[in-house]
C-alpha cells in the first residue's frame, strides 16, 4: 500500500536539497519504488525511495549512464541521490499524461517517442559487455513473471496463467539473440508525457530502467500498435530501424508478460479499476498474439503474422 507521508529522514533530507514543500504520495510503481510529488518553481520534484538497495542502485546508474541523454525537457533529471536512505531526488517536467488523453493516438507523438527511445537505447553503446548483460537482464524478468503465474492464477482464469508460463518460455528461448539497450523497463503510452506550450514529448516511470533486450520497451505500446498499425509505422520513423527476426518472434509474447505484471501490481495495489483494465490488456494480448492452449502447444501461433 502507499505510504502517504515521506519518511522523516527522506523528508529531512530532501529539504536540504530543495527546501520545503508541500508533497503528495504518488501510486507505487512496478519495481515498488514509493514516490511523493512537490510543486517547486523549478519543476515537479519527486522523492523516490526505492525497495532494495538493489533497485536505489539500478535507477541511480540508469541515470548517470543514460536517461541524462534524453535532456531535462524530455525526462527527469536526477537532483541529488542517498543510498543510505535509498533515496532519489529527481526533477520532471510540467505535461500532460499521454495516456489519459487524445494524444495517445496522435502520429507526432508516436514518432518523438521513437526519436527519444532511440536516445535511451543507444546509451548502451557505451557499456561493456552490454550484450551478455543484456541477457541475463531478460532472463530474469521472463523467469520472475513467470513465478507469477500462480498468483494469476489465483484472481484470474487458468489459461491466462498458463499463457504466462508458455510466452515466458518462448522469451527464454530468444533471449540471447535479441539486440541489447538501455531500456526504459516499462516503456508504453502511460509513461509518455506531453508538454502543449513546447510540444514536446518525455518520459517519466524509469524505476525499471536497465540494460536489457531492447524489444522488451515494445511490448506495451505493441497492444495499441496493433490496432492503430499507422501509429506504429509513425513510431518505426522515429525509432529508425526494424526489428530483428528474433525480435517479432517474441515481441506478442513479451506483451502478454508485460499484462500479466501490470495486472498483479493493480492487484497488489487493490485498484478495481486498473485490475479490470490490465486483465483485459491480457486477454487483448492473448487474442492479438493467437495463443492457443491445447495439449500439444507448446507457443504462441502465428505471433509474427498476427502481430505485424
Amino acid at each position: 500500500m502507499t505510504q502517504t507521508t515521506i519518511p522523516a529522514e527522506a523528508a529531512d533530507w530532501a529539504r536540504i536539497h530543495v527546501g520545503r514543500h508541500a508533497a503528495w504520495a504518488l501510486p507505487a510503481d512496478l519495481s515498488g519504488t514509493q514516490s511523493w510529488r512537490m510543486s517547486s518553481p523549478q519543476g515537479l520534484i519527486d522523492v523516490r525511495v526505492t525497495r532494495t538497495d538493489e533497485d536505489f542502485g539500478r535507477e541511480v546508474y540508469a541515470h548517470r549512464n543514460a536517461i541524462c541523454r534524453l535532456g531535462p525537457s524530455h525526462g527527469p533529471r536526477l537532483l541529488a541521490s542517498e543510498p543510505r536512505l535509498r533515496s532519489l531526488l529527481t526533477v520532471q517536467p510540467r505535461a500532460w499524461r499521454v495516456e489519459n488523453a487524445a494524444l495517445q493516438f496522435l502520429p507526432r507523438v508516436h514518432e518523438d517517442a521513437g526519436q527519444l527511445l532511440r536516445v535511451l537505447h543507444a546509451s548502451v553503446s557505451r557499456v561493456r559487455e552490454a550484450k551478455p548483460r543484456a541477457t541475463r537482464s531478460t532472463v530474469c524478468y521472463a523467469r520472475r513473471v513467470q513465478g507469477m503465474a500462480d498468483q494469476i492464477a489465483a484472481v484470474a482464469l487458468p489459461e491466462q496463467a498458463q499463457a504466462l508460463r508458455r510466452s515466458a518460455a518462448l522469451v527464454l528461448g530468444h533471449a540471447r539473440e535479441l539486440p541489447p539497450a538501455f531500456c526504459h523497463g516499462t516503456f508504453g503510452p502511460a509513461t509518455w508525457e506531453w508538454q502543449s506550450q513546447s510540444q514536446t514529448l518525455s518520459f517519466t516511470g524509469f524505476g525499471r530502467s536497465q540494460i536489457m533486450a531492447a524489444v522488451v520497451d515494445l511490448a506495451r505500446p505493441a497492444l495499441l500498435w496493433a490496432m492503430q498499425p499507422h501509429l506504429r509505422d509513425w513510431f518505426f520513423k522515429g525509432y529508425g530501424r526494424t526489428l530483428s527476426e528474433h525480435e517479432l518472434l517474441i515481441l506478442g509474447p513479451l506483451s502478454v508478460l508485460a499484462c500479466g505484471e501490470d495486472l498483479l501490481h493493480a492487484i497488489h495495489r487493490r485498484d478495481k479499476e486498473s485490475i479490470s483494465a490490465a486483465a483485459a490488456a491480457l486477454s487483448q494480448a492473448m487474442d492479438q498474439n493467437g495463443i492457443t492452449l491445447d495439449s500439444d502447444s507448446t507457443a504462441p501461433v502465428d505471433g509474427q503474422e498476427r502481430w505485424w
